[in-house]
């Protein structure tokens, strides 16, 4: 069994801190940021808006697969699949199967989205925060052991969809979504859908993620022409797992380096948190989205799309 410093790393971090590089340490801004890096296509507020609302339908799909209803999508989207994995995030109760992840289409368009998890304080508590070589990418990339073994459960049948969907003709782009863990899923499945389908050049934007992996492993996202971090700068999970990570197993530590990819689109709601308890707030995609929402031109109408997703009601 792994013991962790890095958890006692990451309560410093939720009490200011422990793990924050540059981007995260600024001054908070009352309008988004864009920090650009090696990013070739510019920041787009209303795919990110669709994107958002998208993450929101990913946790209404839990719930729905809780309350026993099916699970579909309002217009102009197509529900093709949706993925049950039987590797729960920390704090899920259960052993059967729950839903991750769906695969839906809308004109010309596919989109990948990943569920991320409502008990993120569990996450924080159960955190081991080890490394894996990461397959697709290869090399020297290695990503936080969690998360992989959740994407590995479902990534062949993505793979297989996407390219069903692409063989047909009718489609000619691929956008990867999700939030908080989610998001470290959809920064998975980013180079890994690049390498084994025909779309090269997929739109990653991902909502409060937690690094992934490596330094190595965030080259090879952010050599992707579009992938984007949107991320409250009072929200602490995108400051996990910490930059520099010590992992005991037994007496022996290892040591891991995590390095978020470049581009952070950073926004600011909430308030600097105090306590785990004050760790939702600041994390919710529905206040991401409301959020995103107050950067557009009509706020109201932004906010009324959501359409309920996940409790998330105009306010």
């Amino acid at each position: 069994m792994m013991r962790r410093f890095a958890l006692a790393l990451c309560v410093s971090a939720l009490l200011f801190g422990c793990g924050n590089d540059d981007r995260h340490g600024a001054a908070p801004t009352p309008t988004p940021t864009p920090v650009i890096g090696n990013e070739q296509v510019p920041f787009d507020l209303d795919v990110a808006l669709e994107l958002g609302r998208l993450c929101l339908q990913s946790y209404q799909m839990l719930t729905d697969f809780e309350d026993g209803v099916p699970f579909t999508l309002p217009a102009p989207y197509t529900l093709q699949m949706q993925y049950l994995t039987p590797e729960h995030y920390p704090g899920e109760s259960g052993t059967q199967p729950i839903p991750i992840a769906f695969v839906a289409t809308s004109g010309d368009a596919i989109y990948v989205v990943f569920r991320g998890t409502k008990t993120i304080s569990e996450w924080i508590s159960d955190a081991t925060f080890s490394q894996e070589p990461f397959a697709p990418v290869g090399g020297s990339a290695k990503t936080e052991t969690g998360f992989t073994a959740i994407y590995d459960s479902i990534d062949g049948p993505i793979i297989d969809e996407v390219e069903t969907l692409a063989a047909s003709g009718s489609y000619s782009q691929l956008y990867i979504t999700g939030h908080s863990l989610g998001a470290s899923l959809a920064t998975l499945a980013a180079p890994d859908l690049a390498r084994s389908t025909r779309f090269a050049a997929p739109i990653l934007y991902n909502f409060a993620s937690p690094r992934t992996g490596n330094p190595d492993f965030a080259v090879a996202v952010d050599a992707l022409p579009s992938s984007w971090r949107i991320a409250n700068t009072n929200d602490e999970v995108p400051k996990l797992p910490p930059a520099f990570a010590v992992v005991f197993d037994g007496d022996k530590p290892q040591f891991f380096f995590y390095e978020h990819i470049d581009s952070e689109f950073a926004i600011t709601f909430g308030t600097p948190i105090h306590s785990l308890d004050d760790l939702e707030t600041d994390h919710a995609m529905c206040n991401y989205y409301a959020t995103l929402c107050n950067q557009s031109d009509d706020p109201t109408t932004c906010k009324a799309m959501a359409g309920g997703a996940d409790g998330c009601m105009p306010s």
